[in-house]
């Protein structure tokens, strides 16, 4: 089985990346090139070896980030690995491309929100790099299939037999506590609604706020985990919701205990983000036996039809936010069940089996 060096700049910012590192460390020894920013410093893994190269300034100007990864590959001399996995298009491709184009190793790529929000849709330069790494990479691994429609929408000349899913794989700690099948039941009037993420902008709470302030069919309660990086004022927001409806803010909840509590607690997740790569919170949710409403266009979207695990929905409609609800509430115990069922389709094992067969296929 050949071995990869994986170029990821991410690393630190995700603990999702770490589930991979650590299948891939045991199956077959990869080796890891990770540079980041120095200010991640307090963020470090104990046993994964992180280089802090990257200053303020690169940031600023962003393309002195490239030749320092380069200069560090030399420095390091790794050796014994058959080719590069860069785990975004453009922060990670562009030097394994380089890199690729020096050593004449091939390369597989991973496609990220942020490559598509931030660097396509932002530059021509990068839009044009992007579709240079994408179309000579052996394989482009999409973590959701609104990820792969985005670039077939703005690339449709570029060839997609190259194209697979690679999707975000769920905690071990969910895998291992499940919610039973039968443990899931409304208890009508009331509503359970839970929103877990950070609270700014980008997550849109506020869709869930001026949800609670119309509609007043059910009693809805609002329950919230997340850091409060906006300052809501959750005072002055119970008294502008309907005289029924309820907001209970939990504060962040990093222990997986106390947040399991609250999926269990709680009936429908609902997450309208505006932008979303994934969202390993809402299977998560799933695992709980939660159904769920997620972004139309985003994150989860397309991993699953209409009504099977939840609903997709426009992120700033609030009728058709009600109509989904009411779906869900009308066929609650069977998509509660599919919902539990899906979230095994995540499981790490399965998806590192997955990309092992891909490379495989692609690398021999």
């Amino acid at each position: 089985m050949k071995k990869a060096l994986h170029i990821n700049s991410y690393f630190l910012t995700n603990k999702i990346h770490y589930n991979l590192y650590r299948r891939l460390k045991q199956i077959k020894n990869d080796q890891f090139l990770i540079p980041v920013y120095k200010r991640f410093k307090d963020n470090h893994i104990d046993g994964v070896d992180v280089d802090y190269i990257f200053n303020s300034f690169d940031k600023k100007v962003f393309f002195t980030k490239i030749p320092k990864v380069i200069l560090l590959f030399y420095k390091k001399k790794y050796k014994d690995f058959a080719f590069f996995h860069a785990h975004t298009v453009i922060s990670d491709g562009l030097p394994a491309y380089l890199l690729h184009l020096m050593t004449g190793k091939p390369y597989v790529t991973s496609v990220r929100n942020t490559d598509i929000s931030l660097f396509i849709n932002g530059s021509v330069i990068f839009r044009y790099l992007a579709k240079l790494i994408i179309s000579r990479a052996k394989a482009v691994f999409f973590i959701s299939p609104s990820l792969r429609y985005k670039i077939e929408e703005r690339y449709p000349q570029i060839n997609r037999a190259n194209f697979y899913m690679l999707p975000n794989g769920l905690d071990d700690y969910w895998r291992a506590n499940t919610a039973e099948k039968k443990s899931r039941s409304l208890q009508l009037p009331i509503v359970k609604l839970l929103f877990v993420g950070e609270l700014i902008e980008r997550k849109n709470l506020k869709v869930l706020i001026d949800f609670l302030k119309t509609y007043n069919d059910y009693n809805y309660e609002l329950h919230i985990v997340g850091k409060n990086t906006d300052n809501v004022d959750f005072a002055e927001l119970r008294n502008t919701i309907q005289v029924n409806n309820k907001i209970v803010y939990h504060g962040p909840l990093y222990d997986k205990e106390e947040l399991r509590k609250i999926y269990l607690l709680c009936d429908v997740f609902v997450l309208l983000s505006h932008a979303e790569t994934f969202g390993v919170v809402y299977i998560e949710a799933l695992s709980q036996g939660l159904p769920i409403i997620y972004t139309r266009g985003e994150g989860l979207d397309g991993f699953f039809h209409e009504g099977e695990v939840g609903y997709s929905c426009d992120n700033k409609n609030l009728s058709e936010l009600h109509d989904k609800l009411s779906r869900v509430i009308d066929n609650y115990q069977s998509i509660s069940i599919n919902a539990l069922e899906a979230s095994k389709n995540f499981h790490w094992d399965n998806i590192v089996n997955d990309y092992l067969s891909v490379l495989n296929k692609q690398l021999g």
